[in-house]
C-alpha cells in the first residue's frame, strides 16, 4: 500500500506543477491587453511626430490618386531631425479622411498585426483635427504628445517694395527668384528651413496701384498676361535660364492656385486678366517636383504683363529668402496630438 501511495503521490505533484506551470501562461493575455494596447498607441505617437514618413522626395503626401498604394509610411514630422515639429502640409493630408481609408490608417501608421480601432486627433489652438471612430467609454491605449506645428513662409510685395521694383520699362516683367543653394543651406535647422520640395511656395503682391503707371491718370488696372517658370544651375559651364515644360494653360489646383483681385476664381498661368489690387500664387510641392531641381537650381516665377501702351511699371527681382523682409516665416505654433487604440 505503501509503495502505491507513494507512486500516486507522485504523479499527483507532477500534474500540480503541471497545472500550476500552465496558469499564468493561461492569464497573460487577458492580463496583458492593456498594457499591449498603450504600447500599440505609443508606437504610433512616434511614428507620427518623430518620423517624415516614406517616401521622404517626393514626400509621401504628394503621393494621390493611382500612387497612394506608393506610401509606406505616414510620419508628420518636418524631418528626422526635428521630432515633435510637424509640418502642417502633411497634417492637412493626413487628416484628409476622404481620401484614405480605415485600412490605409492601420497599415501605413499603426502597423498593428489585429484590426485595432484608432481615434487620432491634433488640436492647434481653436482648430482640431481628427480620424477614427469614437472613443469607447473605457478600456482602450492612450498617449498624448506636445507638438509644434511648421506652416510655411509667404512672400508678401506690397506698396512698401514700390521704390525697389517700379521703374518706367518697356519690359513689364517681374520675377520672385528662388535660389536652392541658399534655401537649402544645412545650416539651417529644418524646423525653419524654407523647402519648396516639401512645402508651398506663397507669393502675393498686393497694393497692386503703386505699380501702375501713373503717368496716365487714367490707368486703373494691368493685364496679367502669364506667368512662366523658369531654372538654371549655376554650376554648368555656360548657365542661362531655361523655360520649363508646363501645362501653363491648365487650371490644376493639385499643382498650383492663382487668384486675381481676391476672387475664388481658378485663374490658369495663362489668365490674360485685369488686375486693379492683388495677385495671388501659390506653388505647391507637387509642381517643383516635377521640375527636376537639385539643391544647386535656381527657380524663377515670372508674372508678364502685357499691356500696349504700358499700364504697369513693375520690374525686377525679389528674392524669395530668409531676409525677414521678403519672406515672413511664420512662428512655430503649439498643438498636442492624442492616440487613442482599442
Amino acid at each position: 500500500m505503501s509503495l502505491d501511495f507513494l507512486a500516486g503521490f507522485t504523479i499527483f505533484m507532477l500534474a500540480l506543477i503541471m497545472v500550476v506551470s500552465m496558469v499564468p501562461g493561461l492569464l497573460a493575455g487577458l492580463e496583458s491587453s492593456g498594457i499591449d494596447y498603450d504600447a500599440v498607441a505609443y508606437r504610433t505617437g512616434v511614428i507620427l511626430v518623430e518620423d517624415p514618413g516614406w517616401p521622404v522626395y517626393p514626400p509621401w503626401e504628394m503621393k494621390t490618386g493611382a500612387y497612394k498604394d506608393e506610401i509606406e509610411r505616414m510620419g508628420l514630422a518636418v524631418s528626422k531631425e526635428t521630432p515633435n515639429i510637424l509640418l502642417s502640409t502633411k497634417v492637412d493630408a493626413f487628416f484628409n479622411d476622404t481620401f484614405f481609408t480605415e485600412e490605409d490608417y492601420r497599415g501605413k501608421a499603426i502597423f498593428g498585426d489585429i484590426p485595432y480601432s484608432y481615434n487620432i486627433s491634433l488640436k492647434s489652438g481653436s482648430d482640431l483635427e481628427q480620424t477614427g471612430d469614437p472613443l469607447p467609454l473605457g478600456g482602450y491605449g492612450y498617449i498624448r504628445r506636445v507638438v509644434k506645428i511648421k506652416e510655411p513662409g509667404i512672400a508678401v510685395i506690397n506698396d512698401s517694395f514700390a521704390p525697389q521694383y517700379t521703374a518706367p520699362s518697356s519690359d513689364q516683367e517681374f520675377i520672385v527668384r528662388l535660389n536652392f543653394s541658399k534655401l537649402l543651406d544645412p545650416t539651417i535647422g529644418a524646423a525653419y528651413r524654407i523647402d519648396p520640395r516639401t512645402e508651398p511656395v506663397n507669393v502675393t503682391i498686393t497694393d497692386f496701384g503703386a505699380y501702375l503707371n501713373r503717368t496716365d491718370p487714367l490707368v486703373d488696372n494691368a493685364t496679367l498676361r502669364t506667368v512662366t517658370f523658369w531654372k538654371m544651375d549655376p554650376t554648368r559651364p555656360i548657365p542661362q535660364f531655361t523655360k520649363i515644360p508646363f501645362s501653363y494653360g491648365t487650371v490644376d489646383s493639385n499643382l498650383y492656385t492663382l487668384h486675381i483681385d481676391g476672387t475664388p476664381t481658378l485663374h490658369s498661368l495663362r489668365p490674360d486678366e485685369k488686375v486693379f489690387n492683388n495677385i495671388s500664387l501659390v506653388l505647391k510641392p507637387a509642381a517643383t517636383s516635377v521640375f527636376t531641381l537639385d539643391q544647386n537650381s535656381i527657380l524663377d516665377i515670372r508674372f508678364n504683363f502685357g499691356d500696349t501702351p504700358s499700364r504697369t511699371n513693375i520690374t525686377g527681382i525679389h528674392h524669395y529668402d530668409y531676409n525677414p523682409a521678403n519672406v515672413t516665416i511664420p512662428a512655430l505654433s503649439t498643438g498636442v496630438l492624442e492616440v487613442a487604440i482599442w
